[in-house]
């Protein structure tokens, strides 16, 4: 065995003191104050957060104490209704009960002078009844007389009217006797003025006829002497015609050659003439559609003054609306400038303990790693080991309080943005980015967004 080592040997070192994982034996004074420092704030700021928490713990214990006060008026209005509604019930089944004894009363009356009017009833029926009968014997009376009366004047009827049919054959007989002997006076008259007029036909015909054969005869007589003359004196015409043509001939030649060089003349000045009227009928038919639509628009000028009218109404009517609506531009782009200051602001100050929150974590990364690597190299125990991952599971769950203490404040901040623009009147839609909510991932606790360094908003251009 080795031999013990005396007491009075090298003095014991001193115990190692270690702060959120830092051994501070091993620090200079300078790392020592900054470390204090910085301990120094996060104290602070947890004095800060601790005594937020409290005003949010009164504010709720306040509002649970309004609360309550207003269920217990609540409930002692409820029994006050209750009451109220209990008395007007026993009010109106006293008020039911009086009611139904008068129902009871009318009904007796009314069974009462039931009675009474159905024994009037049958005593006028009665009365009634024989008076009917009465009426019915007079009536059957009465019917029997007038059929007696009618079956009188009927045999009286057709007594008369077997006479006036008697008389009636005889005039129609008379009549037709009568009206024979007119037809046979009337045919005869007619026969003997068809033969006279048939007479005096025939020899008025012949007469025409003969008239007419003989203004023909004379017609054609005349014709053919007629005829004989024309051609007479056509054959002595053609036959000066021709002697005449010879000497015409020579002189035609010569005129046809003056003729044909004025006709190339003629045709020269004609194209001439032709090209200026083309020339001019371009400007001429510019000139005619320039007419028509001066016209046009001469006819329609009392239309589109009332319109100008009419336009300029409309166009005072729209500068006043844009006036209008110049302000609220203006306002409401005041109201979104102070919007996007406090956006920023809040996207700022989110940024900033975000960056906070990983700067501490990547400390205290930092911290675990040197703390492993000293671990590592001492060749530490189980022990140190376990403490070691047991101080890794404290300053995890630290972090993760420290992330769900950001959610949360990120979530209010986000809630009382979109409650802030919602009471100024402005859409969501017209932000220009889209806020991120707490994202889910599987075996981890919901974290804000998926991008790079935890930013709190995207831009939808």
């Amino acid at each position: 065995m080795p031999p013990k080592a005396k007491d009075g040997g090298k003095p014991k070192k001193a115990p190692a003191i270690i702060i959120d994982g830092v051994d501070t034996s091993e620090m200079t004074r300078e790392k020592l104050e900054q470390f204090t420092l910085r301990v120094k704030e996060e104290l602070d700021k947890e004095r800060e957060e601790r005594n937020y928490f409290q005003l949010e713990r009164d504010k709720i214990r306040t509002f649970w104490e309004i609360t309550r006060q207003q269920l217990e008026e609540a409930k002692a209005e409820l029994r006050n209704k209750e009451r109220a509604t209990e008395e007007t019930q026993e009010e109106n089944e006293a008020l039911l009960e009086t009611e139904k004894q008068k129902i009871k009363h009318l009904k007796y009356e009314q069974a009462a002078a039931g009675a009474a009017l159905r024994a009037e009833n049958l005593v006028a029926l009665k009365a009634a009844k024989e008076e009917h009968q009465e009426q019915e014997l007079e009536l059957l009376y009465d019917k029997r007389m007038l059929r007696q009366e009618m079956r009188e004047k009927m045999l009286a009827a057709q007594d008369e009217l077997r006479r006036a049919k008697l008389i009636h054959a005889e005039e129609v007989s008379n009549v037709r006797e009568e009206f024979e002997e007119r037809a046979r006076q009337i045919e005869d008259k007619a026969e003997k003025k068809l033969q006279e007029t048939k007479v005096e036909l025939t020899v008025k015909h012949r007469t025409e006829i003969a008239e007419v054969e003989e203004r023909k005869n004379k017609q054609l007589s005349e014709l053919i002497h007629h005829h004989e003359r024309a051609f007479a004196d056509l054959k002595n015409y053609y036959n000066d015609i021709t002697l005449n043509n010879l000497g015409l001939i020579s002189s035609l030649k010569q005129q046809m050659e003056d003729m044909q060089k004025v006709k190339e003349r003629a045709e020269k000045i004609a194209r001439d003439a032709v090209a200026e009227s083309k020339s001019l009928r371009e400007p001429l038919e510019a000139a005619v559609i320039d007419n028509k639509e001066l016209k046009r628009q001469m006819s329609n000028y009392d239309r589109d003054k009332a319109a100008l009218a009419a336009k300029s109404k409309q166009l005072a009517s729209l500068e006043k609306q844009f006036d209008v609506l110049k302000w609220e531009y203006e306002v409401l782009q005041v109201r979104f400038d102070r919007i996007r200051r406090e956006r920023d602001e809040l996207k700022a100050r989110f940024s900033r303990a975000v960056l906070e929150v990983q700067q501490k974590a990547s400390l205290k990364t930092a911290l675990l790693e040197a703390k492993l690597k000293n671990l590592e190299g001492r060749d530490a125990g189980p022990r140190e080991i376990q403490e070691l991952l047991k101080l890794k599971d404290t300053q995890i769950d630290d972090l993760r309080y420290e992330a769900a203490r950001l959610r949360k404040a990120h979530d209010d901040l986000l809630a009382t943005y979109e409650a802030k623009l919602a009471r100024l009147g402005v859409p969501k839609e017209e932000l220009g980015f889209k806020p991120l909510k707490a994202v889910a991932v599987a075996g981890l606790a919901p974290v804000i967004g998926q991008g790079p360094a935890g930013l709190v908003t995207k831009d939808q251009t």
